[in-house]
């Protein structure tokens, strides 16, 4: 099965809702997209920064797509986040489901060696996911991760939320999917060939859908498109269809919060792109299915798949 530019083994694309929004996914600027911050003056959704500690984030220009938000940069003892208020058109109840993308990038640990860091690695990671307003509250500035020392933006488990993590160090590689205060999943990607911390921009899609076999439960996904700005793109399945006992009928409101850290040991760590979306209707599928038709032969390129602990 191919998809936008992408070529899946259509395993993991269970619905034909999912697969037209992994082609939105490719272009920020769809009109599909409800929520959209690309810091290019293109925001739909107000968003505040908040420094916890450490240099302060900013936003910077030069990047592949324009301006990006740099969270953290080579100095020590960083934490730092941007909290988007809640978005009317994409928060609450999501029957079709839901999906979250975001363009990400870190340094590598060459560039912190020579900041001078620390135990010969880059560190630490930075994370983005869901947060209930009840909980986090709609608007303004936020920092969870500052308030609760054992949940860093790296390996982020928070109650009320579900996050996404990246964690690079001790020299490593580890995608995360938290929710419920626990880690419902970690996988190491080097076994897929792809590095969290290179230096270029990769695009995460955190996606939830309804199960069907069961409606009390829905199906939790992590992709990360390997170099999205590059000539050869690369789709990795990292998270596939993990089972949840979450109703998407249920959803509380929530908003997207996002953070970065550094320690002893540095790193850069850009955002840029994000944007949340709902799962159409099935009707509403047929016109994202023929945008799809122009570009699907773009990119030869196979999918690769994590292995999930949890």
């Amino acid at each position: 099965m191919t998809v936008g530019k992408y070529r899946t083994s259509g395993k993991h694309l269970k619905t034909l809702a999912f697969a037209a929004l992994l082609a939105c996914s490719i272009a920020i600027s769809t009109a599909s997209a409800e929520l959209k911050v690309d810091f290019d003056g293109g925001d739909n959704t107000a968003w505040a920064l908040t420094n916890s500690s450490g240099e302060a984030p900013a936003i910077l220009s030069g990047g592949p797509t324009g301006s990006f938000l740099r969270l953290a940069n080579l100095t020590g003892s960083i934490n730092n986040s941007i909290a988007l208020d809640e978005n009317p058109t994409v928060t609450g109840p999501a029957p079709n489901g839901k999906q979250l993308t975001f363009d990400f990038r870190m340094s590598d640990n060459e560039a912190n060696a020579n900041a001078g860091g620390c135990c010969n690695s880059a560190a630490d990671g930075m994370g983005i996911g869901y947060f209930a307003t009840p909980l986090y509250g709609a608007s303004g500035a936020l920092n969870p991760a500052a308030a609760d020392g054992a949940s860093p933006w790296e390996r982020p488990v928070f109650a009320g939320a579900a996050v996404v993590g990246l964690d690079v160090f001790e020299d490593i590689d580890v995608v995360s999917l938290n929710a419920f205060g626990g880690v419902l999943a970690e996988v190491d990607v080097r076994p897929l060939g792809l590095d969290l911390n290179n230096g270029v921009f990769h695009r995460g899609i955190f996606t939830v859908l309804p199960d069907p076999a069961d409606s009390t439960k829905s199906l939790w996904s992590v992709d990360i498109i390997e170099d999205v700005n590059g000539a050869n793109p690369v789709l990795h399945n990292v998270i596939s269809d993990l089972p949840t006992t979450v109703d998407l009928n249920g959803l509380p409101l929530n908003r997207v919060i996002a953070g970065a850290r550094t320690g002893g040991a540095f790193l850069n760590a850009d955002l840029d792109n994000v944007s949340v979306r709902f799962v159409p209707e099935p009707s509403g599928l047929m016109p994202l299915l023929i945008g799809m038709a122009g570009v699907s032969s773009l990119l030869r390129r196979s999918v690769r798949r994590g292995p999930v602990s949890n």
